[in-house]
């Protein structure tokens, strides 16, 4: 009589019945909250950034709201200083902060 060998992880993983789906809490890393600013690359160089979609996700509705404030007092700000593109730039850094607390509700 031949023993048959033991399976191999591979074989036990094909034979799962139920995927692990895990809970959505909002935040994508496991040490704790994204840091306020990460550097993004670009054509022209990097450059940092305050609203990316990790960034928005790890942060609270309070401090969402304190940064929008922020955002636009700032933008007001470039606004009459006549930086245009820099307003610019903040509007669409206000409108992803804006879309992010409607998702929340």
């Amino acid at each position: 009589m031949t023993e048959e060998p033991p399976p191999t992880a591979r074989d036990l993983v094909r034979r799962r019945s139920r995927s692990y789906v895990r809970d959505e809490t909002g935040r994508h890393h496991h040490i704790g909250a994204a840091p306020e600013l990460q550097p993004l690359l670009g054509e022209d160089g990097s450059e940092y950034v305050t609203t990316s979609d990790v960034q928005l996700a790890s942060r609270t509705v309070a401090q969402l709201e304190q940064q929008r404030d922020r955002v636009g007092r700032e933008m007001a700000a470039a606004a009459e200083d006549l930086r245009f593109e820099d307003a610019a730039r903040l509007r669409d850094d206000l409108s992803r902060i804006v879309v992010e607390l409607a998702r929340r509700g």
